[in-house]
């Protein structure tokens, strides 16, 4: 499998050297200008698949970079960007904040550990290869991310991870080796406007259940699509086709079948 990792582009904490991990910002205007301008340079390369965080900054980049393209984009929790805790908000250069980021087994008070981020992204990786072992893939994902993503491929000692840093919208290539096949995830169809589909987030981050991919069809032309097939082709949806309803959260599971409930779909993992 082919990687291309990219950082998404700059937001107003970025431009002020605020640490900005789970707060949800939106781009910039020069933020998007990168992910348009990231776009121009990558519209010779083919993706057969776009995996990025489910995090606003993220889904707008992957979404200014993949216009014009039918690609189906795909939001992966493991590619969130690292929970900083109580250094959010923080100066860049705050010691406390330095301090806990060159500890890799110390997590940041009330927040992620670099050892437990690189326990996820490195799984993420591994699946991802299983399933794509030929495929192209773009991924939009945070600075921590790419910072791990890059020790999965280069060694690095503790100073090289400390300093390691990728600019907005920069991009770097890896080659993933194929590794062992592991079960493909249930995908999640749905969108960010609907209350049903948040609560089903919800309950999944409360049991602790990843196996999934969350399709958002108000996202990408991609996704809906996909959607729509099923929709107007499966008997599951008759009964949504005949009350005029849309019929999300929908859940595929791996095996073809479908369900509409969060709980039967974990208590069927």
């Amino acid at each position: 499998m082919k990687l291309y990792v990219t950082r998404h582009g700059e937001t107003a904490w970025n431009k002020e050297n605020k640490v900005c991990g789970r707060t949800d910002l939106p781009l910039t205007e020069k933020g998007r200008e990168q992910a348009k301008e990231t776009g121009k340079k990558l519209s010779g390369v083919h993706f057969d698949r776009v995996v990025c965080s489910p995090m606003l900054r993220a889904r707008e980049t992957a979404a200014l970079i993949c216009e014009g393209r039918e690609v189906v984009i795909e939001r992966h929790r493991e590619l969130i960007e690292q929970d900083y805790g109580l250094c959010e908000g923080a100066d860049r250069f705050d010691e406390n904040f330095l301090f806990h980021k060159q500890n890799f087994a110390d997590g940041y008070p009330q927040g992620e550990s670099q050892m437990m981020l690189a326990k996820r992204v490195y799984r993420f990786l591994e699946e991802l290869a299983a399933r794509c072992p030929e495929e192209t893939v773009l991924a939009v994902c945070h600075g921590g991310v790419c910072r791990v993503i890059e020790s999965y491929f280069h060694p690095m000692d503790n100073e090289t991870f400390f300093k390691f840093a990728m600019h907005n919208c920069e991009v770097r290539t890896y080659e993933m080796p194929a590794a062992e096949a592991s079960p493909a995830p249930v995908k999640f169809y749905g969108t960010e406007i609907c209350k049903d589909c948040a609560e089903a987030l919800c309950l999944f981050a409360e049991k602790g259940f990843t196996g999934f991919s969350y399709m958002d069809i108000g996202l990408s032309t991609g996704n809906l699509k996909e959607f729509l097939a099923l929709r107007d082709s499966r008997p599951e949806f008759r009964q949504v086709r005949e009350d005029g309803g849309i019929g999300i959260p929908c859940f595929l599971r791996p095996d073809g079948s479908i369900c509409f409930e969060p709980e039967e779909l974990l208590e069927s993992q």
